[in-house]
């Protein structure tokens, strides 16, 4: 039951911090998401290899926009050398009040010996492409260069229960080398409709335009962004989110730990879609992850999230209660082990990990998370945050 009373006071904190809202129409646009979104989209990005992909992506962007020489601003390429990229905001070194994380690795396969041109695929991920081709790359790491490069141009084509890829070309292949989708992001603007891999630039656009504004703010925040969130199949936590483990064992625990991944728009095998949902509504939260096996949003939590939604719809901010809707794991299993306030909030996805078509979301949901973000990190930061025993 949404109580008038604490929607109000919500309303009136955010609308007490100075230029709030001007500023987020000024930093938080369609055209700025995009601009972002394209360049991260650029560098794929198999697991364990984001140091040298889309993590120098993601410095030039701040570079360009000022951040990096921001005062408050501290950014970590490979924080504590455990892989990841950590954006710092705030006074405090470490002891940062807000978490907000997402992956920055995509789906991604490891080879098998082939013959000729065909290469049996093993996923690091969950696979879901149904029969058919996709466009595929080839990528392996060339120690002279420093970087990731592509070696093979092709398909990964499913038939039945076998998965391969098939190159055209480039090649031969060895161990060590990375399949991914090849995909271009495509921005159709009458309807904001956008197709591409998504899963999880979008969350990580989505922070990255939140710290534009979050940095203006007496605000202690950690923006994580993790190299090996995808990973082997398997049903056990262990078996997903391990870049993500090594970047919470180096802050202390925080308040809130913001979690966002891309959630399922259609019927999962695991899972129903959405009731009265779809990519365009705005930005999402939802419960709990994997039917309770990843994390579980606690009931004052989920409370507070109900009436921050309310708060934020007066002021043109879309964020929608995803109730029913099944939502993977994500960084979530690692941030449970250390905080009980986990918020499980993204935006919808059709396709995820090219199920039976290329992965499609609405970039002004990318818009509406972002601003979320700012607003959820300011509430923390307030006295509002005492009905949370903060």
């Amino acid at each position: 039951m949404i109580d008038t009373t604490l929607v109000a006071s919500v309303l009136t904190a955010l609308d007490g911090v100075p230029d709030l809202f001007a500023r987020l129409d000024d930093e938080v646009t369609l055209e700025r998401a995009y601009h972002y979104l394209s360049a991260i989209e650029a560098a794929p990005c198999p697991s364990q290899t984001a140091r040298w992909t889309r993590t120098p992506v993601i410095e030039r962007l701040l570079r360009e926009d000022g951040l990096l020489d921001a005062p408050r601003v501290v950014w970590e390429a490979n924080s504590g050398k455990c892989g990841n990229a950590a954006l710092l905001l705030g006074q405090r070194r470490k002891r940062k009040r807000v978490w907000i994380l997402s992956h920055l690795d995509q789906i991604s396969y490891l080879l098998d010996p082939g013959e000729g041109n065909r290469y049996p695929l093993v996923p690091f991920c969950y696979h879901m492409q149904e029969d058919g081709r996709r466009p595929a790359l080839a990528l392996a790491h060339d120690l002279a260069k420093d970087a990731l490069m592509v070696c093979a141009r092709g398909a990964i084509e499913v038939d039945s229960k076998a998965v391969t890829f098939v190159a055209a070309e480039g090649g031969p292949l060895g161990p060590g080398t990375r399949v991914v989708y090849d995909s271009d992001l495509i921005w159709a603007q009458q309807t904001n409709s956008l197709t591409g891999h998504l899963d999880d630039s979008v969350a990580v656009v989505a922070s990255l335009l939140a710290a534009r504004v979050l940095r203006h703010y007496p605000v202690e925040v950690l923006i994580g962004l993790t190299d090996e969130e995808e990973g082997p199949p398997g049903d056990a936590n262990q078996s997903f989110g391990r870049g993500g483990r090594r970047l919470v064992n180096l802050f202390p625990r925080p308040e809130l730990a913001i979690v966002s991944d891309v959630h399922e728009s259609e019927t999962m095998i695991y899972g129903q879609a959405p009731r009265d949902l779809r990519p365009g509504d705005g930005a999402v939260f939802a419960e709990r992850s994997s039917n309770g096996r990843g994390s579980v949003t606690p009931p004052n939590l989920y409370a507070f999230q109900q009436h921050l939604a309310a708060a934020l719809g007066q002021r043109g901010v879309q964020l929608r209660e995803n109730w029913g809707g099944y939502v993977s794991r994500s960084e979530d299993i690692n941030a449970v082990a250390v905080t009980p306030n986990v918020a499980l909030i993204g935006v919808l996805c059709s396709n995820r990990h090219y199920a039976a078509d290329r992965p499609a979301a609405n970039l002004a949901d990318v818009v509406d998370l972002a601003k979320v973000f700012v607003a959820y990190t300011l509430l923390v930061h307030s006295d509002v945050w005492r009905v949370m025993g903060g």
